[in-house]
């Protein structure tokens, strides 16, 4: 599998996960939240980056 393949296949979950554990609350949770979703966020831009070309 081709490699922005799979960091936008494993950003997108990330991110998700993350959401969620902000949502359900709780101080621990809620900083491995975030921690998890800029991760997600991360690996999303680096995915996507990697294919964009510019002229």
């Amino acid at each position: 599998m081709e490699r922005f393949v799979q960091s936008i296949v494993a950003g997108g979950p990330a991110l998700v996960a993350g959401l969620w554990l902000v949502a359900l609350g709780g101080s621990i949770p809620r900083l491995a939240g975030i921690g998890l979703a800029l991760l997600g966020i991360v690996g999303l831009v680096r995915g996507i980056g990697s294919e964009i070309r510019y002229s």
